[in-house]
């Protein structure tokens, strides 16, 4: 009894042990109900023969999964797993080519990124070689199906992109658009197997997840033209150890005086700017590129698929600067006179400053080095004009700076901007009042509905006030999708559904601006947007970059900057010039009259003078 007895504890400890290895991974189990994950897929390749294709697959799983027989197919090729196990949150590289997927991931982020397979040469030893099945295995660049199945082959996950045609069960919406080259398809924290599942990144990218700090700190909200120049300014002359730039464009010499002075004092400046914005790079944009260079700076232009159209600063990795404003000469003026209508915001908090120098360097890196062959042999002996331009804009605002309580929410795309933990969570969560003001926008996204403008709809509908006030400089009267039919469409909406919903084109003469080139949005007199994103089909896959931030001061700061936008705009006259305007036209009212009177009083002295 006691041998039966200590035989029974024995085999219960035994299991018990089992099970809890089993959790912990230290036993690879070959699961076939394991949920594995296609979690990115590259098919559309910068390089030649895109020998660098690859797929990912993640396992979400407690426990190891052997993939021993497993496979992928498009349904024309099939390539079949060695005994392998994939431990607990491990993601595994399958690429066409290793050393070819190797080069390309050294040359674009600087990562020594070793696949664990590869499926068409045999091109490092040490990385497996999967066995292939029927045809050749290819990622078709138009469109294609990657499909992973288990060893009894059934459907594990399922991913499709293009023109596939496949509509079987493991996918429940249209294919993902077709991609550009060099972007990847990157799977975010969720699977519901559908589009919203999944994002386009440029190759080498990472994916940024929405994240919310809650801090006490020093905020400074400020606006173009009327004081962002002397904001910027002084931020950067109190750098002490590190200044890293990101921009669109940084064409203002006076700007750049101000980072070589902190060159100068020992400050580490690295600078990203776009390689390709519309229009070309100018030469003063090579000349600033080379100057920062030469004292010590670190340029790079960035070259991914979308464009990078952020304007962000990280001053002494604790203070972040934000704005909708590139560094040219009409978006941060020397003279407030002057300039485009913009919004920005200084941040002092250490978290904020650590997720954006994250985000910095992810895209640093991948961008390109200044080459001297760029820079035209004059142009480092040409002289720059240093005139600065004077306008008739009146300026308005200054700084305001609070000591408070802020919740903050990072906005960056082509991560997450269109989610409803950033703008399109702020528009629907609206109650009372939504403030919109943009540089562009238009009513489609291709053959879809642009989301954003859709929301304010919507929001309109639920009993909110709603306003739009957008450039009226930059849009192109021949474009059928542009600033001026939104606002023709957003005002008969309006008119047919009595919502009370405004829509305007901004009155930049009676404004004394050169342009709206503001991306910024106010919710309920309590939350604010600051971004460089435009609401336009291709603005939510460029790099761009923002925060959504929550405090009553800071949003009454930015309602009080629109509605003085707004209300010039709709009496279309300056303030200040309508009592001017008024005396005017009483004048002339005035001497009408006496004109008549003087007219009438000769008439009757004429005919009294005939009658003597």
């Amino acid at each position: 009894m006691r041998e039966k007895g200590a035989f029974k504890c024995f085999m219960t400890m035994f299991i018990l042990i089992f099970l809890l290895l089993s959790t912990r991974g230290v036993f690879a189990y070959s699961d076939n109900t394991a949920h594995l994950l296609i979690t990115e897929i590259y098919p559309n390749t910068a390089t030649e023969n895109e020998l660098d294709e690859y797929v990912a697959i993640t396992n979400p799983c407690t426990y190891s999964v052997n993939i021993e027989g497993w496979n992928i197919t498009d349904n024309e090729g099939k390539i079949i797993f060695p005994p392998f196990s994939i431990a607990p949150d491990e993601t595994i590289f399958v690429t066409r080519n290793a050393s070819a997927f190797k080069k390309e991931m050294i040359n674009v982020t600087g990562k020594n990124i070793v696949p664990e397979f590869e499926y068409g040469s045999d091109s490092e030893p040490k990385v497996a070689q999967m066995q292939t099945e029927d045809k050749a295995f290819v990622l078709r660049n138009n469109g294609d199906e990657v499909i992973l199945q288990d060893n009894r082959g059934r459907e594990v996950d399922v991913v499709i992109y293009g023109d596939s045609t496949y509509e079987e069960e493991g996918w429940q919406d249209e294919p993902l658009r077709k991609p550009r080259e060099g972007i990847i398809f990157k799977r975010k924290d969720q699977d519901t197997n559908q589009c919203k599942d999944w994002l386009l990144l440029p190759f080498g990218a990472s994916y940024h997840a929405p994240e919310k700090f809650s801090f006490s700190g020093l905020v400074t909200a400020f606006v173009s033209p009327d004081c962002s120049f002397s904001v910027l300014q002084r931020e950067i002359d109190n750098a002490s150890s590190s200044l890293f730039i990101n921009l669109y464009q940084f064409e203002n010499t006076y700007l750049m005086d101000v980072v070589l002075d902190a060159l100068n004092r020992g400050v580490n400046v690295c600078l990203l700017l776009e390689g390709n914005p519309v229009g070309g790079i100018k030469d003063e944009e090579l000349y600033i590129a080379e100057k920062i260079r030469e004292r010590g700076g670190e340029v790079r232009f960035s070259h991914d698929p979308f464009i990078n159209h952020a304007k962000y600063t990280i001053i002494d990795n604790e203070t972040t600067i934000v704005m909708t404003e590139n560094w040219k000469n009409t978006g941060i003026p020397c003279d407030n006179s002057f300039g485009n209508r913009g919004w920005g915001i200084v941040i002092k908090n250490e978290e904020v400053a650590d997720y954006f120098k994250a985000v910095f360097f992810d895209d640093f890196y991948r961008g390109k080095e200044l080459s001297t062959d760029r820079v035209v042999l004059n142009l480092k002996t040409k002289v720059m004009s240093r005139e600065i331009q004077e306008g008739v804009y009146a300026p308005v605002f200054q700084p305001l700076t609070l000591y408070c309580n802020f919740t903050l929410t990072p906005v960056l795309a082509p991560d997450n901007a269109v989610s409803n933990e950033t703008i399109l969570g702020a528009i629907n969560s609206a109650e009372e009042s939504v403030f919109v003001q943009l540089f562009s926008t238009g009513r489609f996204w291709g053959e879809e509905e642009d989301t954003f403008i859709a929301a304010l709809v919507e929001a309109a509908r639920r009993g909110c006030e709603v306003k739009v006030l957008l450039d009226s400089k930059d849009y192109n009267l021949r474009d059928w999708n542009d600033n001026d039919e939104a606002i023709a469409w957003l005002n008969k909406v309006s008119r047919g559904e009595d919502l009370n919903l405004e829509a305007k084109l901004a009155d930049l003469y009676s404004l004394g601006l050169i342009k709206i080139h503001n991306k910024g949005l106010i919710v309920d007199g309590k939350l604010v947007l600051i971004s460089s994103l435009n609401w336009n089909a291709n603005s939510i896959h460029n790099r761009e970059a923002g925060v959504i931030i929550e405090n009553e001061e800071v949003a009454s700061f930015y309602e009080h900057v629109f509605f003085h936008d707004w209300n010039v705009s709709v009496k279309g006259e300056k303030e200040g010039r309508g009592e001017e305007k008024g005396t005017s036209t009483k004048m002339r009212i005035v001497w009408v009259v006496v004109t008549v009177i003087i007219s009438f009083a000769i008439f009757r002295v004429v005919k009294w003078y005939k009658r003597v």
